[in-house]
């Protein structure tokens, strides 16, 4: 979890100054304007040029390749994809170092329990970042907004140890507002802190953004943006609706993972797109769901942390069948079942957006899961791993829910040998499930 300043601001600055960045702008626009074509083309030059690397200094390729006398200049188009492994979460959990080209001291690193409470470790190198942060900026232009847009950031951010729930982040042309701290005995602070800012764009979670638009709307108020920048979680018609009406801006939305292998967003026409020069998007059909597919991606850019052929867990609904309206060359993409997560209360009765985050950089598990008995009252569930410290996971999990839920929190940590399912089979981060 990056503290507000520091690092994060580092890296901002880092990714802006990078030597690749003019580089990526015009290669970002060039794609932008190409045909079918020769986005085949970009995507087959860098797969071939990634399968290279893997293949020459990844530990985990190096042997798949010779384990089934492959040769990795047999991976020349994106036919030949099929002839590579399918990878998986679990393969992340086992053995995350073996997939890495680069000295992990040389990369970021990031956790993340996603959609399906399986804890990985990846690692992303800063090219790769800047890449990433190019294509963002792209989706921002179709709407007019600037790269350097000042944005109110509203994604975990506890809040400061000096009570404060809003900073601004050092050359970074940020706000951060506390995502944890959104009352109605704090709204006047924050409004007076965003209105100062005068921001172009809010940017976060739509949990956040939605139980500020509600106080608002509440006040009978409405804060005026350019846009707003959303990710990370499924969004509903009603909180679509709430965000528009008291924000007014368009929903600038994209979908992505912490293992960063596919992107999407939407575009100013309507249509939802895969970025197909940030990644290869393929769609496995879900066994027993003839509408379903799951997102299989492989990234392009991330040259120290090769991963081909990963299956991410997400799903989406058919793809449209009519050219979008933009008519840009990305594929569209169906509506993607991504993050989704029970609503959490504070033992005080404060709502708790996305509360998995508490959990997302724990280590040394197979799983983990958050879930709620009553509010205020947590359960923490994990599942030993490789490199399981049951004294340093219980001091994390517990200085996590005191910083980012608040004092007076009740938690306890039960080891298992795996996380209940639920009828679906698929495994949630944080579940609420119990009224006592």
């Amino acid at each position: 979890m990056a503290p507000p300043g520091g690092s994060q601001s580092l890296k901002y600055r880092l990714r802006r100054a990078h030597p690749l960045r003019i580089s990526s702008g015009v290669t970002l626009s060039r794609m932008a304007n190409a045909d079918e074509a020769e986005l085949r083309r970009y995507q087959e030059r860098r797969l071939r040029a990634v399968v290279a690397v893997a293949a020459r200094r990844s530990p985990f390729y190096r042997k798949w390749f010779r384990d089934n006398s492959i040769e990795p200049g047999a991976i020349q188009t994106l036919d030949d994809l099929a002839l590579l492994p399918l990878i998986t979460r679990d393969d992340l959990v086992e053995r995350p170092d073996d997939f890495r080209v680069y000295p992990a001291s040389v990369m970021w690193r990031s956790h993340s329990s996603g959609t399906s409470g399986k804890a990985v470790t990846v690692y992303r190198t800063p090219g790769s970042s800047v890449y990433e942060l190019g294509a963002l900026e792209r989706q921002w232009g179709w709407f007019g907004l600037p790269r350097s847009a000042r944005r109110v950031i509203l994604r975990g951010w506890a809040g400061g140890t000096d009570g404060a729930v809003t900073r601004e982040v050092p050359g970074a042309r940020q706000l951060l507002v506390s995502s944890y701290n959104l009352t109605a005995d704090r709204l006047d602070e924050i409004v007076t802190a965003i209105e100062d800012f005068r921001p172009d764009a809010i940017e976060g979670w739509p949990s956040s953004i939605t139980l500020l638009a509600a106080l608002l709307a509440e006040r009978g108020r409405r804060l005026p943006v350019r846009a707003l920048i959303t990710s990370s979680e499924v969004m509903s018609a009603r909180q679509r609706d709430l965000m528009r009406e008291v924000f007014v801006g368009p929903i600038v939305d994209h979908y992505g993972q912490t293992e960063r292998v596919a992107l999407t967003g939407n575009c100013e026409a309507g249509g939802h797109h895969v970025f197909s020069d940030y990644g290869i998007v393929e769609l496995l059909p879900v066994p027993g769901a003839a509408d379903r597919w799951e997102i299989v991606g492989t990234a392009l850019h991330n040259y120290g942390f090769p991963l081909l052929r990963y299956r991410t867990g997400d799903e989406v609904g058919p793809t449209p069948t009519t050219p979008c309206p933009c008519g840009r060359a990305f594929p569209q993409i169906g509506s993607i079942d991504g993050r989704s997560e029970d609503a959490f209360h504070t033992i005080d009765g404060r709502p708790l957006p996305l509360p998995a985050t508490i959990v997302d950089d724990l280590v040394g598990l197979r799983e983990v899961q958050i879930a709620q008995l009553a509010p205020g009252e947590f359960e923490v569930r994990v599942v030993p791993g490789r490199g399981y410290d049951r004294v340093e996971i219980a001091a994390q999990i517990h200085d996590n829910v005191a910083t980012y839920f608040g004092a007076g929190q009740q938690v306890t940590i039960r080891e298992l040998e795996s996380i209940p399912r639920p009828a679906s089979g698929k495994l949630k981060p944080a579940v609420v499930i119990g009224g006592r």
